[in-house]
């Protein structure tokens, strides 16, 4: 609840910043534009650090269907490094996605998305003898709605602030539910 309170509190004060001109226009119709301008690319980069360190990119393109939404896919690549019951060890993740968002209200929207991705299991095993470099690689399904806010920061470039929940209450990639992710979008 605390970080829903934060979360509200940010993007009160962040659309109290946004001017009318720097929001696409729209009595402008998505649909009588070039398809090179309702083309957009963009993602996020991730770091943390500590005991447990990750390093994560997630790059997407996505397509403007409608003025309120848009569709489109991604793939992303995560390093992470973690001590783990005394043991060092380091693994590799990676997949892609499809994503989805409607927008509310200028600047605020819905996203929606399905993830796939491979990483090697952080579940130990029974074995006494268990090698952390030995474990299983497995194939994860997220599912995560949320809501975010989109900062314009010009015409073709916006920052987007998403606060998401992911429904796989099993996933091995993600610990933290809800969680945030704030990253850009280009037009091209």
């Amino acid at each position: 609840m605390k970080k829903i309170i934060i979360v509200g509190t940010i993007l009160t004060m962040l659309s109290c910043m946004v001017s009318p001109g720097q929001i696409r226009a729209e009595d402008v119709d998505v649909r009588d534009l070039p398809t090179r301008e309702r083309i957009f690319v963009g993602g996020f980069l991730g770091l943390q650090a500590g005991t447990f360190t990750a390093v994560s990119l997630h790059l997407h393109g996505g397509y403007l269907i409608t003025n309120r939404f848009s569709a489109g896919v991604g793939g992303n690549y995560q390093y992470t490094r973690e001590v783990w019951f005394g043991t060092d060890y380091t693994t590799h993740f990676y997949g892609a996605n499809v994503f989805s968002r409607f927008q509310l209200i200028a600047g605020f929207f819905l996203h929606g998305e399905y993830e796939r991705i491979r990483l090697q299991s952080r579940l130990p095993t029974l074995n006494p003898d268990f090698d952390p470099d030995e474990r299983s690689s497995i194939t994860e399904d997220n599912y995560f709605l949320g809501a975010g806010y989109g900062l314009p920061l010009s015409q073709r470039a916006t920052i987007n602030i998403l606060l998401l929940y992911n429904f796989n209450q099993n996933s091995q990639a993600y610990l933290d539910n809800p969680f945030f992710r704030v990253g850009v979008d280009i037009f091209l």
